[in-house]
């Protein structure tokens, strides 16, 4: 569970997007496009996973805790602001959780399909991309576990959630 805290923070490190429409036509998008605040509706794990400890496992992320209720992305101009929570497990055996809101701010370019986002990680800049996809008022990223290794070691024998493929976001404005 402890490795759900890192996709998190892994999530505000990469932040990478590419998009196209629900009508499968080629479409050639600007930073308009995704201009605006976004607010997480759901967050989907490969497999199901009992974040809460409450015996009962869903793939979405979003029904195990209150936690992500407050992350959004706001796009504005070429800047990007992302509030996600941090969450610490405390407790015997780390079987609560805690939340605290944390911001991250960066800036983005929308080229050829492909959003790349720059931050500030700890003193250190950060550039990532990622695919989206963006229908109606619906944005879609999905964090793979090639994507994820890159930051993670999810091979250990004795991580629950070694075996969990990829993460996807789904915001909405």
């Amino acid at each position: 569970m402890k490795l759900i805290n890192y996709y998190l923070v892994l999530v505000f490190s990469i932040l990478f997007l590419s998009c196209d429409d629900d009508d499968n036509s080629t479409q050639t998008l600007s930073q308009n496009d995704i201009q605006g605040e976004w607010f997480l509706s759901e967050l989907n794990a490969s497999q199901p996973v009992d974040l809460n400890n409450d015996g009962i496992s869903t793939i979405n992320l979003t029904q195990e805790t209150d936690c992500f209720d407050e992350m959004t992305i706001n796009f504005e101009n070429d800047t990007y602001e992302f509030t996600y929570p941090k969450i610490e497990f405390t407790g015997e055996n780390d079987q609560s959780l805690v939340c605290n809101n944390a911001l991250n701010v960066g800036t983005y370019i929308l080229e050829n399909g492909e959003l790349t986002a720059t931050t500030m990680i700890d003193g250190s800049t950060s550039t990532e991309s990622v695919m989206i996809e963006l229908n109606n008022n619906q944005l879609k990223f999905t964090i793979t576990s090639t994507q994820v290794n890159e930051y993670l070691d999810l091979s250990t024998t004795d991580n629950e959630n070694a075996d969990l493929e990829f993460l996807e976001f789904i915001f909405v404005k």
